[in-house]
């Protein structure tokens, strides 16, 4: 008996000293607040998330212009993206987005083609179509203190969300020699620019993962990514294509986890959330019933019918035809052109090769917003949304 009370004894006093030295010095706390205390949005990206924003141009995002002269939605689907939704409407405050993305960025140009020039032949450094050029060349020069100008907005760490929405652009300029070595360079350099972005006073970050491309018309019918015609791709050719494609999606999206753990550690009073594009993405293709209750919850205009191929009327062109590039639109268009059999556009999936409608940005952006609401009461510590 007198032993076991000295060992029960022994066991409490550990009990107590561990617990004391544990709260002695508490884990700095997170930033984040709350959805509804954010009032800047920071945009990084390609095609997906771009707006159109000029960071040199006036307007800037202001109260009337929330997102500064991208306001007229210059985007890749045909309507608002998943950025110009968060902004304008599931937002919980008044928020002004900048939006540094462009069509055809990647997280690193060098990470998949390390022998690119860093300088041209007089030794000036190449401007870069990346996360490293968009944080070195807009952001950093233009909306942190430095000597040459002040910041172009007043923003807070704990009040602003630092948005990024890379992947696609990676792989499709590396999958035909995808190597795990390519996506350690990926993943590496994202790493390295989210700790500048930490530097500079971010505090809270969302990462988007990489839709699904193997389902994508792209690479199941060979649409080519204008949204015009074949790729010239015989249908054995392009079945490899996609079993090539496959792995490196799932290579790269397979790192997320890690990378936001590794950043949490380096960072603890900082919130990293990582959203599954993916999952959302081959849920909504894989079961179309699904797309009805988005339809109601997140304010569709009508379901989605045609979940697996575009229709090439539809692809970059206004209702008069009109139209090359990245169409200006003020809002949601949704017409019928009676040559697309699935329905008028807002009732596609795939308004292009690669890139989804404005209904799928809108239910992206609803559940990127619900996911931040169950996650985001002030505890929340980051990881993985879906």
């Amino acid at each position: 008996m007198h032993h076991f009370l000295l060992r029960l004894t022994t066991i409490l006093l550990s009990s107590l000293i561990a617990i004391r030295f544990s709260t002695a010095a508490p884990a700095p706390s997170s930033q984040w607040r709350g959805w509804d205390q954010i009032d800047r949005i920071f945009v990084f990206g390609a095609s997906y998330a771009a707006t159109g924003y000029n960071w040199l141009e006036e307007p800037a995002p202001s109260p009337q212009h929330p997102l500064g002269n991208s306001n007229r939605c210059k985007t890749s689907s045909n309507g608002p993206n998943f950025a110009t939704y968060l902004t304008t409407t599931f937002n919980a405050s008044k928020i002004l987005t900048y939006n540094f993305a462009f069509p055809g960025a990647s997280v690193d140009e060098r990470a998949t083609h390390p022998e690119l020039p860093q300088t041209d032949k007089d030794g000036k450094k190449i401007s870069r179509n990346d996360l490293v050029g968009q944080i070195d060349g807009a952001f950093i020069p233009h909306y942190t203190p430095n000597q040459k100008e002040a910041p172009k907005t007043a923003w807070s760490g704990d009040a602003s969300l630092f948005i990024s929405f890379f992947g696609i652009n990676d792989i499709l300029s590396s999958y035909r020699a995808h190597s795990t070595a390519t996506t350690d360079r990926i993943m590496a350099s994202y790493a390295a620019s989210l700790d500048r972005l930490y530097a500079h006073g971010a505090r809270n970050f969302l990462l988007l993962n990489t839709p699904p491309l193997p389902d994508a018309p792209y690479f199941k019918t060979g649409e080519t990514a204008s949204g015009h015609g074949d790729d010239g791709l015989t249908p054995s050719a392009r079945a490899e294509d996609r079993r090539k494609v496959a792995p490196a999606v799932a290579d790269l999206n397979s790192r997320f986890p890690a990378l936001a753990a590794a950043f949490q550690q380096r960072h603890p009073d900082a919130t990293l959330w990582y959203y599954d594009t993916h999952a959302l993405f081959a849920r909504m293709m894989a079961q179309p019933a699904l797309t009805l209750g988005y339809t109601a919850a997140y304010g569709l205009r009508r379901p989605l019918r045609e979940l697996h191929d575009s229709c090439e009327f539809y692809t970059k062109k206004d209702p008069e035809g009109k139209g090359n590039g990245y169409l200006e639109f003020l809002g949601e268009v949704d017409y019928r052109d009676e040559r697309c059999e699935g329905g008028s556009v807002g009732e596609y999936f795939w308004l292009s090769a690669l890139h989804p409608t404005w209904a799928v940005h809108k239910v992206l952006a609803g559940r990127i917003v619900e996911g931040l609401k169950d996650g985001g009461d002030g505890n929340g510590r980051g990881g993985r949304l879906e």
